[in-house]
């Protein structure tokens, strides 16, 4: 493989003095595959592509060898510089600055290896991609367009992956109030409707046990005026009973009437007032004071309403 490695390397040096440069490329390409790690082997390799027309190879290869390495003396070093110049004027020269070190640098599926990078990279005009990653922080990627004879330096700055926010439980919803809790409505209506009718039926029965009244007396007053007992059939005497009866029942009417009115009325009134309580307390005066109490001991002055607590 050396001596192979050595003729193939003897052929190129030859080609490129008869300045049959791309018969040197093919030669140096071949003894690179021998011998990659060989430093003049790649130096030439790289000044045969440039000068050959590979102008994309040869920049890629030379400004690896100049920017990592020492190789070479400075006469040879000073001539690849003149041939990436050369090259130069074909590529875009790209420079990537990387804020976060260790981040992962690819520039059209070409791994560059990690920031900070030690070297320029050389692009064919046209568009190209450029991908940077590091774990924890969010991949930048940006697609660009190259022109030639031009230098480009980007920075890149990556933002941190933002950290999930843990999900809160959902809010309980406010305590519905007892069922039992304040007065009922249409228990009061009920009562007052109750009350209002009673009091209307005792005095229609007031009304009609006065008419009944008057027209007693009127028999009355018709019949002689000694006192006898109704046995014989009279009209008079059986219409003076029919009165007396009606008035005596109609007064009985408006005085149980009278009586349910008042019951009701009453009842009403303090159902009203106390408010009906139920068989469960109310719980929402009782935190209302306690979020006065706790504002007002929070905010001071420290002053306390008996009639909170």
């Amino acid at each position: 493989m050396d001596e192979k490695a050595s003729a193939t390397f003897q052929e190129g040096l030859a080609a490129f003095d008869r300045r049959d440069f791309e018969a040197a490329r093919v030669a140096f390409l071949q003894t690179f595959a021998l011998k990659p790690a060989v430093p003049v082997v790649r130096r030439n390799l790289g000044l045969a592509e440039i000068y050959s027309g590979h102008y994309l190879d040869g920049a890629r290869r030379l400004a690896r060898v100049l920017h990592t390495t020492g190789e070479g003396s400075a006469e040879d070093r000073a001539r690849m510089l003149d041939s990436l110049k050369k090259a130069e004027a074909h590529l875009e020269r790209v420079s990537i600055e990387v804020r976060q070190e260790g981040a992962e640098i690819t520039i059209d599926g070409v791994d560059l290896g990690a920031s900070p990078l030690p070297f320029l990279w050389y692009v064919a005009p046209g568009e190209y991609r450029v991908r940077v990653a590091k774990p924890g922080f969010v991949a930048h990627e940006e697609l660009r367009v190259a022109h030639a004879g031009v230098a480009q330096h980007l920075v890149v700055a990556l933002a941190p992956v933002p950290r999930e926010v843990p999900q809160q439980p959902p809010l309980a919803p406010p305590p519905e109030p007892a069922e039992g809790a304040g007065p009922k409505v249409w228990l009061l209506l009920t009562g007052g409707v109750v009350t209002a009718a009673a009091v209307a039926a005792g005095a229609a029965f007031t009304i009609e046990a006065e008419a009944n009244a008057d027209k007693a007396q009127r028999i009355a007053g018709a019949l002689p005026p000694f006192a006898f007992v109704c046995n014989a059939p009279n009209p008079a005497c059986a219409e003076l009973q029919g009165a007396t009866k009606t008035h005596d029942r109609q007064q009985r009417y408006a005085v149980a009437s009278f009586a349910v009115a008042g019951v009701t009325g009453v009842a009403t009134l303090l159902y009203g007032l106390i408010g009906g309580g139920g068989d469960e307390p109310n719980e929402a005066p009782v935190a209302s004071v306690q979020s006065r109490f706790a504002a007002s001991w929070d905010s001071g002055p420290y002053l306390f309403w008996g009639r909170d607590f």
